[in-house]
């Protein structure tokens, strides 16, 4: 891996850990989601990144891929399971990592086991080892402290303006022979107090971008060209209305029609069972031949 990647994912890394500090600051009880949302973002943009994707705000059982809409008014309460996804990118080469915050502190020991899983599994990730061990480490140390792993999420590899590369690294052991080759991973263990399994919500609010075809509606070409501004990348329908700064309803019928044609991906929400809870604990790794090196750290 050439130098300059490496600084540029150690940049990234700089950024996301100095977004991690001011999330875990500013999560109080009664901040509106949306606040955070736009304080970390913009955070991202102050110290010179970009966003790889719209910080996901999980709450509860929504476990992934959650992020406020653009008039969201929900405030933070105490007994919030808040799982905070951030990513940074330097020049097209990402950190992504997440956290896990329980202001009464309920959940503390499952969120400490989730931090544990991932520590676990980051002693594992080494050039030419077998990823499969990470995998395992996930699963055994979560079972061991009483919890289930999320079966169906699991961590990915990372590449420029690429969020979900190979290779993927599983949350339960797969019997895998892959191994582990030199590139930047983020291993992200979920610990559920369920079963393991999420399914897809309704609700999108994360969008990316399919290149190569077109709508007849004014505002959806609009809408396609400010998209492609984030080069593939994930972005949030919020960012979107905030630049085009259209009236709501011409805007959402565009944007039914570029979801119609399958212009944009809708990376729908992810949530477990009502009434069950989830945590997440993730960090960006860079799988160099002679060493690993955790960003952020």
């Amino acid at each position: 891996m050439e130098t300059d990647v490496i600084n540029d994912y150690k940049e990234a890394g700089r950024v996301w850990k100095e977004c991690i500090k001011l999330a875990k600051k500013e999560t109080k009880v009664g901040i509106k989601l949306i606040d955070l949302a736009r304080k970390v973002e913009d955070k991202i943009k102050e110290e010179n990144c970009g966003n790889a994707f719209p910080i996901n705000l999980s709450l509860n059982n929504d476990t992934a891929h959650f992020t406020p809409a653009y008039n969201d008014t929900y405030e933070l309460v105490e007994s919030d399971v808040l799982k905070v996804d951030i990513g940074v990118h330097k020049n097209g080469y990402i950190c992504d990592g997440a956290i896990t915050i329980n202001l009464d502190n309920k959940y503390a020991k499952m969120i400490e086991a989730n931090e544990l899983a991932l520590e676990n599994a980051i002693s594992k990730a080494e050039f030419g080892k077998p990823i499969d061990n990470s995998c395992s480490e996930i699963e055994n140390t979560l079972k061991e402290k009483g919890f289930n792993p999320i079966y169906n999420l699991g961590g990915h590899g990372l590449a420029k303006f690429n969020i979900h590369a190979p290779p993927s690294i599983s949350n339960h052991k797969t019997n895998s022979s892959e191994l582990f080759e030199e590139s930047a991973v983020a291993i992200e263990p979920f610990a559920s107090t369920g079963k393991g399994f999420v399914s897809e919500a309704q609700n999108v609010e994360i969008f990316s971008l399919n290149e190569g075809k077109n709508v007849r509606n004014l505002i959806g070409r609009k809408i396609m060209q400010l998209a492609k501004e984030y080069q593939g990348l994930p972005f949030a329908e919020r960012w979107l209305r905030e630049k085009l700064q259209v009236d709501e309803f011409s805007f959402t019928i565009g944007l039914r029609e570029l979801m119609k044609a399958e212009v944009f991906h809708c990376h729908h929400g992810l949530k477990e069972t009502k009434g069950i809870f989830t945590t997440q604990a993730e960090k960006s790794l860079l799988i160099l031949e002679d060493k690993t090196i955790v960003l952020g750290e």
